[in-house]
């Protein structure tokens, strides 16, 4: 479409030296939590797969949720300060794949993935406290969005400036999940 343009957005979070792929997968299943990362999350729903979904968005293992955000900062007029969209989540190896269908044409397909961590994320590294030494897991998070022109610089600024953020909070979960499987167990399990 004319009026349409795309984007692809690239981050990548290194994890805590504790973290391990099983608290990550403990963290990638329990969706109340991947939903409310979200900082604009006003609430959620379970629904059905709506009609119109496309079929490689849908498998037996896809949720469906239809979010309530309270959006702050669209541009005056576009949208409601409050919107709700359907957002798909479904299992992947080592991650999840997010879809999202709002109004306007909007639409956001992202990936989150853990794996071993490269040498350059390793020299990203600001401190290191000499704890787990050896093998560290990186988050990668591939976003591509599709929008009007229009709305486009709003959704990726969106993006790029909460996702310091999210991560944050989704690093915090998978250490809460390993404090709670690993009762004093210091072995690391990496990928």
């Amino acid at each position: 479409m004319f009026f349409s343009t795309t984007a692809h957005l690239h981050h990548r979070t290194l994890l805590p030296p504790t973290a391990t792929l099983a608290d990550a997968n403990t963290v990638f299943a329990n969706h109340d939590t991947l939903l409310h990362l979200d900082p604009e999350i006003v609430s959620y729903t379970s629904i059905d797969a709506p009609p119109t979904s496309a079929a490689e968005h849908t498998n037996a293992e896809t949720n469906w949720y239809q979010v309530t955000d309270h959006m702050a900062g669209l541009p005056a007029g576009l949208w409601d300060t409050t919107i709700k969209y359907n957002i798909s989540i479904t299992p992947i190896e080592n991650g999840i794949r997010r879809h999202v269908s709002a109004t306007l044409g909007l639409e956001q397909e992202s990936t989150w993935v853990v794996e071993e961590a490269s040498a350059a994320d390793l020299e990203r590294e600001v401190a290191v406290d000499g704890e787990g030494k050896g093998k560290r897991l990186v988050l990668v998070e591939d976003i591509y969005i599709t929008a009007s022109r229009v709305l486009m610089g709003t959704v990726k600024g969106k993006c790029e400036s909460a996702y310091p953020g999210i991560h944050a909070k989704w690093m915090q979960h998978v250490v809460e999940a390993g404090k709670e499987t690993t009762s004093g167990k210091t072995e690391q399990v990496v990928v």
